[in-house]
């Protein structure tokens, strides 16, 4: 489906990096936490397709995860992968993989899998970004005009 909605070029959006906050609630562990964190995401296209490149942090109780994923999708839903670090208070740090599916145009849900030699975390999320277009120049030396909102 995914795949499908990429050739509507209507829904693609500019070049754009954005910021904000994030809160979790986690599952799949020992007790559910909700945590608190700060993504930043920077989005461009490679021959019509959308690529983007996120880092962030995520703080909950005893915990910090770093991460940051190579993602794609289009203004209303996407997926990522990539790396995560989490840094425990008591116990020694994990490293593993995060994989995120969301839904969103800058406000949005997603829903996040961490997968380490421990087990399998889930978690349900909620957040906001900022946009800032940068938009890109293109071959010609002209500024990519095409705008997010279709105004």
């Amino acid at each position: 489906m995914l795949l499908t909605l990429l050739t509507f070029t209507s829904a693609q959006a500019q070049d754009v990096f954005s910021v904000g906050p994030a809160l979790h609630f986690n599952f799949g562990d020992k007790k559910p936490k909700v945590s608190w964190g700060v993504e930043a995401s920077l989005w461009w296209f490679e021959d019509q397709f959308p690529v983007s490149g996120n880092l962030g942090f995520d703080r909950r109780k005893g915990s910090t995860v770093l991460y940051m994923q190579a993602q794609t999708g289009i203004g209303i839903a996407g997926i990522s992968a990539g790396p995560y670090l989490e840094l425990r208070k008591e116990d020694a740090p994990v490293l593993g993989l995060q994989t995120d599916y969301w839904v969103n145009y800058f406000a949005g849900l997603n829903y996040r899998v961490r997968y380490s030699g421990e087990g399998r975390q889930k978690a349900l999320g909620v957040y906001v970004k900022a946009p800032l277009s940068y938009g890109l120049d293109d071959e010609n030396g002209e500024e990519d005009d095409w705008d997010w909102d279709c105004d």
